[in-house]
Formats: C-alpha cells, sequence, structure tokens
C-alpha cells in the first residue's frame, strides 16, 4: 500500500521548558533521554497513520529524527513536541532537539474532507447525545469532555487528561477567597504549548472596554439560537469570562462550541446543554446532553 508523507511545517508545536537541565551524571557516563512517540485521537484505534521510531534513546545535547506517514485518503491535522522543540524536513520527517530533556512527540491524524461520504438527510448526520449527565466537580481539574466520542476524564495532580479533549469546566484558582465556575483549556498540556493551533472553542464575545486587555466571554445561547461558522468562538478561561453562568437563580441555557472532526476532518459546530444551580460560584453545575452536525454545517438549539 502506498502511504501520503504528511508535510506540514505549521503544525511543529514548539514545547516549553519543563525542568533545568540535568547535566552528566557524577561518574562521567554520558546522559542519554528517552525519545518517544505516540498517535493521539480516535483515528489510532485503526491506523490512520503512524509516527516512528516508537522510542530512541539520545545523547544529551544531541538531535533525533521522526517520520509521520499518513495512510491514503488522511492528514496530519496536529504534531505536538512536548518539552522539546522540532522542525519539519519538508519530506514528512522532522529533527527533533537538541535534546536535553525526555521528550513526547505526538501525532494525530483525520480524515480528507473531501474522502467523507455523508447520509443524504441532514438529520442524519446531527449526532445526539442524550443523558450524559456529566457533573463538574469543584476542582481546578474539572471534567473533561471529547465531543466526537463522548469520552470523559477527571484529572488529577500529576495526571492531567491529555489533548485529546476538547472542553474542560472546572474550578477557578481563588479570587478573593473564594473559587468560581470557569471553563480550562482541555489538556493541561495545551496551555504549554505556546502558538498552539486550538481547533476547538466555544461561542464567545470579546469584551473590549479594555482595549490593552480584551478577554473573551462565554454567551450562554437558548431554544432558536443557531451555532455555526458566523458565530465567534474563542476559550474564555477567567472568572470574568464565565461569569454569565454564576447567578443566585441558576443558569439553565447551551454552550455553543466547536471542534475539529478527526473521522471527517471538518471543523463540526454543536451545542451543550449546562445547567448551573442558584449559588454565588456556578456550582453544582452538569452538562446534561449535546449535539453536533457531522457534516461541518449550522446546527440550531431546538
Amino acid at each position: 500500500m502506498m502511504f501520503r508523507t504528511a508535510v506540514l511545517s505549521s503544525l511543529l508545536f514548539f514545547g516549553s521548558v519543563a525542568s533545568a537541565h540535568a547535566g552528566a551524571p557524577p561518574d562521567g557516563t554520558p546522559t542519554q533521554f528517552t525519545v518517544s512517540t505516540r498517535v493521539l485521537g480516535p483515528a489510532s484505534l485503526t491506523g490512520h497513520g503512524s509516527i516512528l521510531p516508537a522510542t530512541q534513546l539520545v545523547a544529551d545535547g544531541g538531535t533525533s529524527m521522526v517520520t509521520i506517514v499518513a495512510e491514503p485518503g488522511y492528514r496530519v491535522i496536529a504534531v505536538a513536541a512536548g518539552a522539546c522543540s522540532g522542525v519539519p524536513n519538508g519530506d514528512g520527517s522532522y529533527t527533533i532537539g537538541p535534546i536535553q530533556f525526555d521528550c513526547k512527540i505526538d501525532a494525530t491524524f483525520a480524515l480528507d474532507p473531501a474522502d467523507v461520504v455523508f447520509q443524504s438527510d441532514l438529520e442524519d448526520d446531527v449526532r445526539q447525545v442524550a443523558d450524559i449527565n456529566l457533573d463538574i466537580p469543584a476542582n481546578m481539574y474539572g471534567a473533561s469532555i471529547n465531543w466526537e466520542t463522548s469520552a470523559t476524564c477527571f484529572g488529577a495532580a500529576g495526571a492531567f487528561c491529555d489533548s485529546t479533549y476538547h472542553f474542560r469546566p472546572a474550578s477557578s484558582l481563588f479570587v478573593l477567597g473564594h473559587q468560581y465556575l470557569v471553563f480550562r483549556y482541555p489538556s493541561n498540556d495545551d496551555d504549554d504549548l505556546p502558538g498552539a493551533v486550538r481547533n476547538y472553542g466555544i461561542v464567545a464575545t470579546i469584551n473590549s472596554d479594555d482595549p490593552d486587555a480584551p478577554y473573551p466571554i462565554s454567551l450562554p445561547l437558548h431554544a432558536g439560537d443557531i451555532v455555526g461558522p458566523a458565530e465567534t468562538f474563542d476559550y474564555p478561561t477567567s472568572v470574568a469570562g464565565c461569569a454569565p453562568w454564576i447567578s443566585p437563580d441558576g443558569v439553565d441555557a447551551y454552550i455553543g462550541f466547536q471542534f475539529l472532526n478527526s473521522m471527517t476532518g471538518r471543523i463540526n459546530y454543536g451545542y451543550a446543554h449546562l445547567l448551573t444551580q442558584p449559588s454565588t460560584n456556578g456550582f453544582p453545575a452538569t452538562i446534561t446532553d449535546y449535539a453536533y452536525n457531522r457534516r461541518g454545517d449550522a446546527i440550531a438549539i431546538p
């Protein structure tokens, strides 16, 4: 089978330094670091691409090379280099280094949009997930959800959810002695990848009261609202940006969202029903159900 090698100079993310340089051991033995690779996302379940070699031992200060290959009809949609940095070589391979830490290189694949066959009836392309009833823990790890698969993840200290998730409601850090409902980035890794291209977000507006420090604000939606490409999508993470979901009367509304569907290669639009109880901090909070359009068309909240 002929494989198509994906060349994606714009998708290699440069990671941040995670720890101090270890240096050589006292006995003078050369330090070596491990470079490991993996395929992320639902596409890995059926093997729609590869990133090789799986592991390498590299001397301190050296470089390594990994090669990413997508099967016919598929493409690479993301490459993340973790604590290391790298450059594409133009032939589907990447040079990683100089290596001064253990590195994890991740690749994610998706179908090419032109190769996706949809149902003729639009309603068949709307995926509805009823009674998910995802309770949001009132802690900084919260609950992560993958809209495509309905997979959920509850992180913990030292065990954050990975970057396959699209949405993570959680609590803020302490603000004047209190914690509030906020929407954090879906995985801790995303916080550490400056310049990462994020193919997800929620419907928001930009507060421009302070032109030097604009920030996105989540917009609660209601029946009859439409979620689609005409909307503004961002990722509010501040207490002020999520304040519309905090009310002494509680909030019964919808979050509009977008995400890149790895099985279709298209941006999909959807809505999630979010309930917050009467409180001063937004908790308890629950996502009861959600739906999205696999075709990539706009979707109306019923």
